[in-house]
């Protein structure tokens, strides 16, 4: 996949579109954060990390979306062990497809626990995954529209992330993983080329 593919698909499905100030009135209030996606509270909990492996025009390595800004941060290793913890995510990936996908780019989404235990409290954990598999379904839906590969994972190493991605895991840690990548030529059938002419069409007429 092209650096331009990954930003349109960040932008789309992940960007902060506005922030809606707090009212300094109510002392309760806060910064509410408006994404492409619903979330519970309008928190703005989650992040999304890349652990970038083959993308046209972006370097190898790890990068942190910055959504409010629409910009990669790239993340510094510091040695040997930080660029083992970036290879042990990518192969955790890998197994996590039977085997069968060698990752272009990983998403990690992580979550800042605290900005939303404050106000939901128990539930807080149960709502952040419920916040994660919103997004994976806005991620499935703009990838397809794109014709691109998506992949939401059901597993991944806590441990690595928060080592590859520079994150004290008692703040902030890993949630969810989602793999997206260019499709095989030989794979693309006809429901992935109709989304990518309805798209193509709507940006002819502008």
């Amino acid at each position: 996949m092209t650096l331009e593919q990954l930003a349109e698909l960040l932008y789309r499905a992940a960007r902060v579109r506005q922030v809606i100030p707090r009212d300094p009135s109510h002392p309760n209030s806060y910064d509410a954060i408006d994404r492409p996606y619903p979330a519970g509270g309008a928190t703005g909990e989650l992040e999304i990390y890349l652990s970038v492996a083959a993308c046209e025009g972006l370097p190898t390595g790890v990068y942190r979306y910055d959504a409010a800004a629409h910009r990669l941060q790239p993340r510094r290793w510091h040695g040997a062990a930080d660029e083992a913890a970036f290879r042990e995510l990518l192969t955790a990936a890998w197994r996590a497809t039977n085997c069968t996908v060698n990752p272009q780019v990983l998403l990690t989404v992580t979550s800042r626990f605290g900005r939303l235990s404050w106000k939901y409290s128990q539930i807080a954990y149960a709502l952040t995954l419920k916040h994660v598999g919103v997004l994976y379904q806005t991620l499935y839906l703009v990838a397809t529209a794109m014709g691109l590969a998506p992949c939401g994972l059901g597993s991944g190493d806590t441990d690595a992330a928060a080592r590859a991605l520079g994150l004290d895991w008692t703040s902030e840690s890993s949630v969810g993983e989602f793999l997206i990548g260019s499709r095989p030529a030989s794979g693309s059938g006809s429901l992935p080329q109709g989304f990518c002419d309805i798209v193509d069409t709507m940006r002819e007429q502008g």
